[in-house]
């Protein structure tokens, strides 16, 4: 059953375009609650700002016999100038939502209208799940499951859309999805000396140079097949060419999908860099930063979201993605399930990629992310 009416659409194609026009960031998104909860009024839901700032989740249903489905939207959009020439342009200066997450809060949201009044049909209940700072350094998924919002919960999805994705396409696969995340900042101290007196000085950029090369052999050796990518996205170092430089540094970007691997990796990683500055006389520092756990997908559930959602939508294999996603911090409570539903309109605008000033989505694809996550929750509690 086909439960996106047009007149629902057009809701949430509504919705998006109030949310593109006024995108805020990270933990600063007093309007966008503010928006998503006057919603939630509307219809008679529950809802709470408990689980962190600027967090909205809302509940539907309470029965303590039924498994509970989490239900995620991210809310935030990017500190990026808008360059679309689109008629509902973002009006706030340097902010634009260049991720689609206002279309994510307004499939979201009309979902949530759509499961409201169905609601004494739901074999499960439903926690409506809007995050902040997805796209932040401190990610607001980890903040709202550090304040409890998993509790309860059985199993929870999420989705995002994809420009390479034709309109009324749902990609979805069990298994790794996307990368976990972690930023190192790697720093060598030394000692300065003029450059015709270097043995007096301790070399930082030579403790730099060796950590380089030895960290991507290290990391080589441990992979074993494995996917992963380690790349050195900044190295400074010196300030004149007569001075030997007394500090180095460098910012790491690891991304991994098993997390045993990581965790190797990170303790032999401080192990060359102590061995390495001792050797020149120096000290080192290497500082770590888990930004996002491997998104993993529940197998079971993948094959469950595929099968509900081929009634209504055309379903195809998704791909495995080096990106990261803050996704990850839910499926440390619960299994669940990241899947893409497609956005793409060559014939309207040419593809575009996330992050870009000039990204825009189709927001027809919006009707089977509704569809999508309707069909999931209408059936969950029948499989679990």
């Amino acid at each position: 059953m086909d439960f996106v009416t047009e007149a629902l659409f057009q809701y949430a194609v509504a919705v998006y375009k109030t949310l593109h026009r006024h995108p805020e960031v990270g933990f600063d998104l007093p309007n966008t609650v503010a928006f998503v909860s006057g919603e939630l009024d509307k219809m008679g839901i529950e809802h709470t700002n408990q689980y962190g700032t600027c967090s909205v989740v809302g509940f539907i249903g309470n029965n303590p016999t039924k498994p509970t489905l989490g239900i995620r939207a991210d809310m935030d959009a990017l500190p990026v100038h808008e360059k679309t020439g689109l008629p509902y342009s973002s009006e706030i200066e340097g902010k634009m939502h260049a991720c689609g997450h206002d279309a994510h809060t307004a499939c979201l949201l009309a979902t949530a209208q759509i499961l409201k009044s169905h609601e004494s049909m739901l074999s499960c209940n439903v926690r409506l799940i809007f995050q902040p700072s997805e796209e932040g350094e401190i990610s607001g998924a980890k903040m709202m499951v550090d304040n409890g919002v998993m509790d309860g919960v059985d199993a929870i999805i999420a989705q995002h859309n994809e420009n390479t994705l034709d309109i009324d396409t749902i990609a979805v696969h069990g298994g790794d999805c996307m990368a976990g995340c972690i930023p190192a900042n790697l720093r060598f101290f030394g000692k300065t000396a003029h450059a015709t007196l270097a043995e007096t000085g301790v070399d930082a950029i030579a403790m730099g140079i060796e950590a380089y090369g030895r960290l991507k052999a290290m990391v080589r050796e441990e992979a074993e097949g494995r996917r992963y990518v380690w790349s050195v996205g900044t190295f400074h170092a010196g300030t004149v060419h007569n001075v030997i430089a007394d500090l180095s540094e460098q910012k790491i970007s690891f991304r991994y999908f098993d997390q045993d691997f990581a965790n190797r990796v990170m303790q032999r990683a401080e192990g060359i860099c102590a061995d390495i500055a001792a050797g020149f006389g120096g000290r080192s520092e290497l500082d770590w930063h888990v930004s996002a756990r491997a998104v993993v997908n529940d197998n079971k559930l993948a094959d469950f979201v595929r099968s509900v959602v081929s009634d209504t939508t055309s379903v195809q294999s998704g791909s495995v993605s080096m990106a990261s996603e803050d996704f990850s911090w839910y499926l440390t409570k619960a299994p669940g399930v990241f899947y893409r539903f497609g956005t793409k309109n060559e014939a309207l605008h040419p593809v575009t990629r996330p992050h870009n000033n000039d990204y825009v989505i189709d927001p027809e694809g919006m009707r089977a992310g509704i569809r999508g996550l309707t069909a999931v929750a209408m059936r969950f509690g029948k499989v679990v």
